[in-house]
């Protein structure tokens, strides 16, 4: 299956169980800003079914990758399925646990990071995301 029919299949499967996953016109935006700067490095908090860090990794450059993290044991199992399911696996790694916990442990630098977790914690995730974005060619999305 190509990665486009894939990607609708991940959509309409994620809008029919009520999971959350990035708004089409959010996703143009940050493709826009991706197409432009081809990241090394992106971090994504909040991976769900892994729609946007598949939809992201197109962008990436040749040796680029992206963290995610995820508590979800049910979004962790679809999302690490689907990412395989497109042979991405060397490009999207996947951190199991909540990301109040796991960002304190990332001593990486990233060029981008997009924030999609739970809204009450945005504080503590800007904090932490700020203190590993790359100084200079950088962006911080949600």
């Amino acid at each position: 299956m190509m990665m486009q029919d894939r990607l609708n299949v991940i959509k309409e499967k994620a809008l029919r169980e009520h999971i959350p996953i990035i708004m089409e016109d959010t996703l143009e935006v940050i493709k826009r800003i991706l197409k432009e700067n081809k990241p090394q490095k992106i971090l994504e908090i909040g991976t769900a079914v892994g729609y946007s860090a598949i939809c992201f990794s197109e962008f990436l450059s040749q040796e680029g990758y992206i963290d995610t993290i995820e508590r979800n044991e049910d979004m962790l199992t679809q999302a690490r399925q689907n990412i395989k399911e497109l042979g991405l696996e060397n490009k999207i790694n996947i951190y199991s646990g909540d990301a109040v916990d796991v960002l304190p442990t990332l001593n990486k630098k990233y060029d981008m990071v997009f924030i999609d977790a739970a809204k009450s914690k945005y504080p503590f995730f800007l904090q932490e995301s700020l203190r590993m974005l790359n100084k200079g060619r950088n962006y911080l999305c949600r």
